[in-house]
């Protein structure tokens, strides 16, 4: 037992982690208590006489009461499991925000976008693009899993919201697992198989391909554009970072200073609010009446500037000014395709949310991996950003050595001494504090949009988000024992692995946070060249090709 544990010490430490991090947080773990007692908050919202009345359209058949945090209470009402308005009650039982769903045609975006003809047409161009054959291949399994997530958009448009999250969760847990072995496994080449668009176009030439793609590509361009930028439905989070932004302009940090219009707005790093700042200089924004049109077309650009990303890293560089083979152009423009493609992207980035420019950030971390400064620095500013990226921090620096790991390791140090010199600045020592108060609310806020409240087991979320842990620790212990494996490929797999780990394990779930890891899939399981690169990568550093899971936590 003790010689398998020491041949096995990945597998060692992610047992122990999961069971020490399981207990230790099943222990800790304490339901949320409600703000106001269920009888009392459904008699306060019909003692309020505009929201009673507003009610009362709705035609409401069932009432559900919940903690929003521990200052507000959640009331929300459906009719025929689909939710038609929602209340927040605070300690005093007064209404706080009411928001009716019901006249809604879409949750957020753009109408257009959930066009099913639209959605039909992206989808069908995902699989010609991402598909392979013969049709019997893991690939294409991937690539059924992504496009399950269709339904959770479509049922979130229609508004059953559990079903929505609900109708996710086979998909996210199956791709979890499948980036863990895309990161860790077999580095030989797989099955051969032939890439479906080249399947159906047997008689063209590659040239003749080529032509197609960038007709498609360029028109798929246009189409974003004009729906990103045209979208009437912007989510409240597009205008949370453009009002923080205006507040920073003022010399003012976000943090307890927010306009009450969007519900904890003032809960992102403060790297959210800085990005927009240019933005809110040419049209600030003080609430939800004020327009966010600027802010649209950030997440058209950094949805664009993937797809630059993805094709430069498939097609690879122009060696000296040559043109690139059709072939090499041909997988680059596949590769920008497939992300392009993926039926909820066009929706997402209609909505203005930051998580398109999150998904690029989490991108071009990946694609600078060879040089680990600019790498890590870009994670750091991505962690700054929106939190989830640090739980990647200790996974980049894990297959570091010497010069390259001190040069990492400055970088984030680095980012984060500077947004930490602005928070002081505007701020104040206590400006911390304040910022660190305000993001406590994604660790304890309440909703129906959890995976484990839909499922009504929120007594096992500790023990998911343990099992996240676990995996970050077996992976920096098989990175550190083995730094050939940390190819982009690869590093790109275990970054969707360890993100989708989170979005299963939280205590919020949208379809909206997909584009966090779609992009890292389409340059590593989703990718036609990452096998064989990560083959040659091993054998260059002189390491036995790695066995497949659980062995290669080894």
């Amino acid at each position: 037992m003790v010689a398998w544990l020491r041949r096995s010490p990945a597998v060692c430490v992610t047992f122990v982690v999961l069971v020490v991090a399981g207990g230790g947080l099943m222990v800790a773990h304490h339901p949320q208590r409600v703000a106001v007692r269920s009888g009392a908050a459904i008699r306060a919202v019909m003692h309020n006489g505009d929201v009673a009345q507003q009610l009362r359209r709705t035609g409401w058949d069932r009432v559900e009461v919940s903690p929003l945090d521990a200052q507000l209470e959640r009331v929300g009402f459906y009719r025929q499991g689909r939710i038609v308005f929602e209340v927040a009650l605070d300690q005093t039982g007064k209404v706080a925000h009411a928001y009716e769903y019901a006249s809604r045609v879409v949750p957020y975006g753009n109408p257009l976008a959930y066009e099913p003809p639209i959605v039909i047409g992206l989808g069908v161009l995902f699989v010609l693009m991402a598909g392979v054959a013969p049709l019997r291949r893991l690939r294409n399994l991937d690539v059924a899993a992504l496009l399950t997530f269709v339904a959770s958009v479509i049922l979130l448009q229609r508004r059953y919201v559990g079903g929505s999250v609900l109708s996710a969760l086979p998909a996210l847990a199956y791709l979890t697992v499948r980036c863990t072995l895309a990161a860790f496994g077999s580095a030989g080449r797989g099955p051969d198989s032939t890439p479906l668009y080249e399947k159906l176009t047997p008689g063209w030439t590659e040239s003749e391909r080529v032509r197609l793609l960038r007709i498609l590509l360029g028109s798929l361009a246009l189409v974003f554009v004009m729906v990103g930028v045209s979208s009437t439905a912007a989510v409240d989070v597009v205008y949370a970072v453009m009002e923080g932004a205006t507040k920073l302009l003022h010399g003012v940090l976000p943090y307890g200073h927010m306009p009450g219009d969007v519900v904890h707005g003032d809960t992102y790093p403060v790297l959210s609010y800085l990005l927009y700042t240019p933005l809110a200089a040419i049209s600030p924004v003080g609430s939800m009446w004020d327009s966010v049109d600027v802010a649209l077309g950030v997440a058209v650009l950094a949805a664009l500037s993937v797809a630059a990303a993805a094709f430069r890293f498939s097609a690879g560089p122009r060696w000296r000014g040559a043109r690139r083979s059709p072939a090499a152009e041909s997988k680059g423009l596949r590769a920008a395709l497939v992300w392009l493609s993926f039926p909820p992207l066009l929706i997402t980035v209609s909505t203005g949310t930051t998580d398109v420019v999150l998904g690029a950030m989490l991108v071009f971390a990946v694609v600078l991996w060879r040089v680990p400064a600019a790498s890590a620095a870009v994670l750091a500013a991505a962690g700054w950003f929106k939190l989830a990226p640090f739980a990647l921090v200790p996974v980049w620096l894990a297959p570091l050595r010497g010069r390259r790991l001190v040069s990492a390791a400055a970088a984030i140090i680095g980012v984060s001494a500077a947004m930490l010199a602005l928070l002081i600045t505007v701020g104040g020592v206590s400006g911390l504090q304040a910022m660190a108060h305000a993001l406590a609310y994604q660790f304890q806020r309440g909703s129906p949009q959890s995976p484990w409240a839909a499922l009504g087991l929120l007594s096992l979320q500790p023990f998911a988000q343990a099992s996240v842990l676990a995996l970050i620790a077996g992976a920096c212990v098989r990175l550190r024992r083995d730094p050939a494996l940390a190819t982009r490929e690869r590093m790109a797999a275990v970054a969707a692995a360890v993100l989708l780990g989170l979005q299963l394990s939280a205590d919020y779930w949208a379809f909206l946070y997909l584009v966090w890891v779609v992009p890292l899939m389409a340059l590593s399981v989703l990718s036609d060249s990452a096998p064989v690169v990560a083959a040659e990568a091993a054998q260059r550093a002189g390491s036995p090709v790695p066995l497949l899971l659980p062995a290669a936590m080894r």
